[in-house]
């Protein structure tokens, strides 16, 4: 802290002033790395039996990087949430819905997100089918730390089945979010 005195003098007044001046050094900045939340992050599986109050229509799926996990998230339209949903690890070989055709999935660990009253096709709000999920079945996102591959393996009749490709098991969490409705699973 440093202080300064000045004294001012005036022709018209017969007094002098005096007024004093602080000024404060800016405190010294320090780089911090905050810890990443472990709250609710582990390999158990994750689920919700919640009843639905409709079904819940697939818009997009995307996967990113956060600052402690890579994330991936199934975004629906406005409307019904994502209620009723499990994440658990499974081993493959996986299957195409009830084709028994088998599928590759890149990675050596999967985790298998599985929503009841879901899909990506409305079939119940007109009288023809409507894709409200028109992105790929099967996602590379590049720059991520452990997810390889996300791939849709059903769609039928509300449920809708999606598996993340990990390089290994990985520790996770799972999260609801509104405006529009969106289930994220981050993997540490």
């Amino acid at each position: 802290m440093f202080a300064f005195t000045v004294t001012a003098c005036s022709d018209d007044t017969p007094s002098a002033t005096t007024q004093t001046t602080t000024t404060v050094a800016p405190p010294a900045t320090t780089s911090t790395t905050s810890a990443c939340s472990t709250s609710g992050v582990d390999t158990g599986s994750k689920s919700n039996p919640g009843p639905s109050s409709g079904t819940s229509l697939l818009t997009d799926v995307r996967a990113g990087r956060q600052p402690c996990a890579d994330r991936v998230v199934f975004e629906f339209q406005p409307g019904p949430k994502p209620e009723s949903y499990t994440v658990e690890y499974q081993p493959g070989p996986f299957a195409l819905g009830e084709s028994e055709q088998t599928v590759t999935i890149a990675g050596s660990s999967f985790l298998v997100v599985r929503f009841m009253q879901a899909s990506g096709v409305d079939d119940e709000s007109t009288s023809q089918l409507v894709t409200t999920y028109t992105g790929p079945e099967s996602l590379h996102p590049s720059g991520l730390t452990h997810v390889t591959e996300v791939r849709r393996i059903e769609d039928f009749e509300n449920v809708l089945v999606w598996v993340i490709g990990l390089d290994s098991t990985q520790p996770f969490s799972v999260g609801v979010l509104d405006g529009p409705p969106r289930l994220y699973v981050d993997i540490a």
